[in-house]
């Protein structure tokens, strides 16, 4: 598959979500395919979103250190700079047979590269699993 194909799954896996954020009262920033830093800062009312999205046609994604400690990072810079507390987010789609989005909460802490399965994590549905976080 080539860098091309994986970048447009990308973008439609975070213009997916961006869509579905603005439609529950959210303004969204996202960054363009060669930025670095959070694909998505979603800020509604009191509430912030900071969130790395990943999609893959495979049954496991590695996600590196860097980009959840950049998530981190926004975070607090964020909080430092505002009355907001943002939530931290990893977002991912599994495009394979019988795949479906995943949300892992990101906590404070650093982080190394870590491997996220298909079958480590409960598979949800957009709507059900990202309205735990908003």
């Amino acid at each position: 598959m080539s860098v091309t194909n994986n970048k447009s799954m990308g973008v439609r896996a975070e213009y997916e979500i961006k869509r579905f954020l603005q439609e529950n009262g959210y303004f969204v920033f996202n960054k363009r395919v060669s930025q670095s830093g959070p694909d998505i800062i979603a800020i509604k009312e009191s509430n912030a979103i900071i969130m790395e999205v990943k999609s893959t046609r495979l049954s496991t994604v590695k996600i590196k250190g860097s980009q959840i400690n950049s998530l981190i990072h926004t975070a607090s810079e964020v909080s430092e700079k505002t009355a907001l507390i943002p939530k931290t987010v990893l977002a991912v789609k599994f495009s394979i047979k019988e795949g479906g989005w995943t949300f892992i909460s990101i906590d404070n802490q650093i982080y190394e590269d870590i491997i996220i399965r298909k079958g480590d994590n409960k598979l949800l549905e957009l709507s059900k699993g990202l309205k735990s976080f908003i």
